[in-house]
């Protein structure tokens, strides 16, 4: 009799551990759902739709974007740590959501602990970019005008605590230059305030600032990077201008909830690392202004903490806050 209850508890624990195995090791069988914490129509979106059809192709099921868009990407993150951690609700996140922590002092989750990073795909780095009629050429030309005219001069950004403005606060201290932020209501704003001469200056990222260079109305004088854009290959990084240690790169990565089953995880890094070396998945993230980039997990974690460290240094120092 005891022999019959122990076999009895053996196989229902062996039954029990094919159970929780055998989503991981059949992943996907069911549709997965992408969460974009953002409108439709925007960059992260059109990405996200396009690794989707990628993925759909290549694990053999349909991957859905859920549009959940508020408070900068807060909403959706949070209906993604609400979900089953089983794999089948993931985040596709940007460069905004390590610069949350360092600016809404009420966080209602851990960035860093309660995600794993899965893969990044690409950066529309932050550059500094004036108007095709500006005096200054170079970021050192700029600099040199700015102290030589004793005042500081405005820069337009889409916000307070956004990543340009981060940005900008950050090339402000490591040139010792002082400028005068005047926050917009979104890139469009941004960009407009630039042409119609209200500000002389703008911080943008490639995505937003990228066609009005590429058509001769603006000039992007230095982008953040540790080497230079090939989107833009002409504009000098930060650091070639003797401005280190300069972050907004403006990355678009997949996130999971923390506790997804690291072989689901790693199933999916791989799926997307071939899906990356395909030039025409790569053709696609150039055409709205997305450097394909390629990050693993470990390299992309390592980059997030990173960058929620100096973001939040950065935030501190200078006060910035969205509360």
């Amino acid at each position: 009799m005891k022999f019959a209850r122990f076999l009895c508890v053996a196989i229902a624990a062996c039954a029990s551990l094919v159970h929780a195995q055998a989503p991981a090791s059949g992943y996907p069988v069911r549709p997965v759902k992408m969460v974009v914490g953002y409108p439709p129509g925007g960059t992260l979106d059109i990405v996200a739709r396009s690794l989707a059809n990628e993925l759909q192709k290549e694990l053999k099921q349909s991957f859905v974007i859920e549009n959940r868009a508020g408070a900068g990407g807060l909403v959706g993150a949070q209906s993604v740590l609400n979900a089953p951690r089983d794999g089948y609700t993931l985040l596709m996140a940007i460069g905004s959501h390590t610069v949350l922590p360092a600016v809404q002092p009420k966080m209602p989750y851990d960035t860093l602990n309660d995600f794993v990073p899965v893969t990044m795909v690409g950066t529309s780095p932050n550059m500094l970019v004036v108007r095709a009629d500006s005096p200054a050429r170079t970021l050192a030309e700029f600099f040199q005008q700015a102290k030589a005219s004793g005042l500081p001069p405005n820069y337009g950004t889409p916000g307070i605590g956004t990543t340009t403005h981060v940005t900008a606060v950050m090339l402000e201290r490591a040139s010792g230059v002082p400028m005068n932020h005047i926050p917009f209501k979104g890139s469009a704003d941004t960009n407009q305030a630039l042409l119609s001469g209200q500000v002389p200056v703008i911080f943008a990222s490639i995505v937003s600032a990228g066609p009005a260079i590429r058509d001769g109305r603006v000039r992007a004088l230095g982008i953040v990077g540790e080497k230079r854009s090939a989107l833009l290959p002409d504009v000098p990084t930060f650091a070639e201008s003797k401005v280190p240690g300069v972050l907004g790169n403006n990355w678009l990565g997949l996130l999971a909830p923390a506790g997804t089953p690291a072989a689901i995880v790693n199933r999916l890094s791989a799926a997307i690392a071939a899906i990356g070396a395909r030039p025409e998945f790569q053709a696609n993230l150039r055409l709205q202004g997305v450097e394909p980039q390629n990050v693993g997990q470990a390299e992309f974690g390592r980059m997030l903490a990173h960058e929620v460290a100096a973001y939040k240094e950065v935030a501190r120092s200078a006060k910035i806050s969205n509360e």
